[in-house]
Parts: C-alpha cells; sequence; structure tokens
C-alpha cells in the first residue's frame, strides 16, 4: 500500500471521501444506467476524486471512508488511506466516522469532498485549501442548484457537524451561525456539480476534460433510448 502522508504541514489536512458501497452506485441513474454501468461510473468518478486530491500538497492525507471492499482495494492502490465501515451508514454518518478518525490522529482541519465530483479542478480545490491559512476559517461550496453542499472545510474538524443532504445548504450555515462560527461561501462550477441524476451526466459528456474518461456513457445511454444523437449535440438540444 502506498499511502501518502505529509506529516511535516504545519496545517495537517485531511481530505475524506465518503464512499457507498457498488451494489448501491448511483441508485437514482437506475432509469438510464445499467447496474454496471453505474459500478464503472463510480469508480471512474472516485479514481479522478482521488488523482486531484493526491496530486494537491497542501491535503497531508486523503481518507476514503466505505465498506466495499472493492472501493478499500481501489483506494488503497491510488494511495489513499482507508476507514472500514462494518455496514454501509450513509453520508453523513460515514463522515462523522471520518473527521473522528481524522482528528484522533491529529487532523487540524478536513475538506469534506464527496467521489461523485468529477469535474472538480486543481485550481478549485487550491482555492479552498487556501481558506485554511486563514485563522479559524471554514467554507462551505453549494451545489449547482444553491440547496445542497458538495464540499465542507472545516477549520477546526469539529467547527459543524456534517448534515450533507437535500436542503444542507441552508442547515449547514444555521448550524455555524448557531455556533458562532464564520462559514465563508465558496460557489465554485466544477465542485458544485456532482453526478447524481440523468440530468447530470450532459456535463460529463460535453467536458473536454472528461468526454474521454466517460465515453462510455454514450452507448449506454444510447441502448437505453436517453439519446438519439452524438453526446455533445444532445447535450445541448
Amino acid at each position: 500500500m502506498n499511502v501518502v502522508v505529509r506529516p511535516n504541514s504545519s496545517r495537517f489536512l485531511w481530505a475524506i471521501v465518503p464512499v457507498k458501497t457498488l451494489a448501491l452506485a448511483k441508485s437514482r441513474l437506475a432509469s438510464v444506467l445499467s447496474p454496471d454501468i453505474r459500478r464503472r461510473l463510480l469508480v471512474t468518478m472516485l479514481e479522478d476524486v482521488l488523482e486531484l486530491l493526491l496530486g494537491k500538497s497542501a491535503v497531508d492525507r486523503v481518507l476514503v471512508v466505505t465498506a466495499d471492499a472493492e472501493i478499500r482495494a481501489l483506494a488503497e492502490r491510488n494511495g489513499a488511506s482507508v476507514l472500514r465501515e462494518a455496514q454501509t451508514t450513509g453520508l453523513n454518518p460515514a463522515l462523522r466516522l471520518g473527521v473522528a478518525q481524522a482528528t484522533d490522529q491529529g487532523a487540524r482541519q478536513v475538506l469534506l469532498l464527496p467521489a461523485d465530483v468529477p469535474l472538480a479542478t486543481p485550481d478549485e480545490i487550491g482555492r479552498i485549501t487556501a481558506c485554511g491559512f486563514e485563522k479559524s476559517a471554514s467554507v462551505i461550496i453549494p451545489s449547482r442548484d444553491g440547496e445542497g453542499t458538495n464540499a465542507l472545510f472545516l477549520s477546526p474538524p469539529s467547527a459543524i457537524e456534517p448534515s450533507f443532504g437535500v436542503g444542507s445548504f441552508a442547515r449547514h450555515r444555521r448550524q455555524a451561525a448557531a455556533q458562532g462560527i464564520k462559514l465563508r461561501v465558496m460557489r465554485l462550477w466544477g465542485v458544485g456539480i456532482d453526478i447524481d441524476e440523468a440530468a447530470d451526466l450532459p456535463f460529463l459528456l460535453r467536458s473536454d476534460s472528461s468526454s474521454r474518461r466517460y465515453g462510455f456513457l454514450n452507448s449506454a445511454l444510447y441502448e437505453a433510448g436517453s439519446v438519439e444523437r452524438g453526446p455533445m449535440e444532445a447535450s445541448r438540444s
């Protein structure tokens, strides 16, 4: 196992990535993608997110939290640490487990990032983590629709409790305000797009940086009758 650790950082920043089991991968895409394609999609997105995080010098350790043995093996092969869940408990319980382990091992800051934001860029991650040089600075990145939360940067890790899901952008802000925590809002295009529903897939297909990696979706969507033309044309109609 090749775990990337940079213990000399004065900040000791952990990135925590919760991942469902492959059997539950992207269930909201079941109407347009087969189970095999949904599993492949999740694996590809996770690989992209891990490559992004492990390539950032500001991130001292990347921790994947999952109950899935195949996901754990993939994470270790890519250089991440893993925390095994006894069973899939949901996004927020997984994040709480990750934050607890990071804190126990000396993390002073955490970046909570889902595995389904493959369009996030190094520049965006750099902008988020740069806020960590500010005293007690925490950051929230809302989802594209402004309702959910797609990432949280917490300094210290216990600043607020993860409460991702529908309505979480407002919920996190209320929690921060109630606790007197300064929570900076940062709207980022790539991090703001989570691939969760059929309407999100065109973002992958028309992105120059990801179209080759996700080209397998073209035939899958065509076979499902979701597209009638090439992905670039269909996504613009």
